[in-house]
């Protein structure tokens, strides 16, 4: 069983015949649930072995306070400047058989083309946290399509349909052109029907958006979204008289 932190520790995959307490995953008897399971630890519900007593080295480094350098999406390599700022919770991720790469909301139109466009080839784990407070990473699954696949969304898995999430993503960048932002998350209301009918002409996007923003897609949507500057740039105002 191939899992999300197997790739995130390549080559330092410790195989064996026991099986890991957070994910799941083959490993041998060099770390121990004794030393690797905090006392705080508190989703031992969704532990994939409860009754292990090893982990594996995947799930031990990104479970950790990580290393002193890491590569990033956009290919610069971030550098440890003190003890803090460097654990694996804190950002997003994507997981190869070849790369291990980290990604925050800077990196946000970079992740949007590997959700749509640059889509990697399977075997793959995207992991998207939001708010860089929780481990995901042992309960992310891993991908093994590009045309239909899960990520991990903060804590729920969504499945992503290119072409859907496209549909979407072009659905919230007309509601951000018309108010920013910040409105796809709030709750649908007055004040973003009289904006989009002020800036196109027409209150078609949040009439459809009301009807689909608690979908997990749109929640996602909603983070992938482009800026107001960038959306307006795609999405005009409506020229009038």
């Amino acid at each position: 069983m191939l899992t999300a932190p197997m790739l995130f520790a390549g080559v330092r995959h410790n195989p064996g015949n026991q099986h890991c307490y957070y994910c799941g995953a083959d490993c041998d008897e060099t770390y121990s649930v004794d030393e690797f399971v905090k006392e705080t630890f508190t989703n031992r519900d969704i532990v994939k072995y409860p009754h292990s007593n090893y982990v594996c080295c995947g799930c031990v480094l990104s479970l950790g306070l990580g290393g002193d350098a890491m590569e990033m999406l956009d290919g610069t390599i971030k550098q440890r400047e003190n003890a803090r700022g460097m654990a694996p919770r804190m950002y997003s991720w994507l997981l190869t058989t070849q790369k291990r790469v980290a990604f925050t909301k800077a990196h946000v139109a970079l992740a949007r083309e590997i959700l749509t466009t640059k889509i990697p080839e399977p075997p793959f784990t995207i992991v998207i946290s939001d708010s860089g407070q929780k481990h995901l990473i042992f309960r992310a699954p891993v991908a093994m399509s590009n045309n239909v696949f899960p990520i991990m969304f903060e804590d729920e898995t969504v499945e992503i349909i290119p072409k859907i999430l496209i549909s979407r993503l072009d659905l919230a960048t007309k509601i951000v052109a018309a108010t920013g932002k910040p409105a796809l998350v709030e709750r649908v209301g007055l004040s973003m029907y009289i904006a989009c009918e002020k800036y196109h002409g027409n209150t078609d996007a949040p009439e459809v958006w009301r009807e689909v923003q608690r979908e997990p897609l749109s929640r996602l949507a909603a983070w992938l979204a482009k800026n107001k500057e960038d959306a307006q740039s795609e999405y005009p105002a409506i020229r009038r008289g």
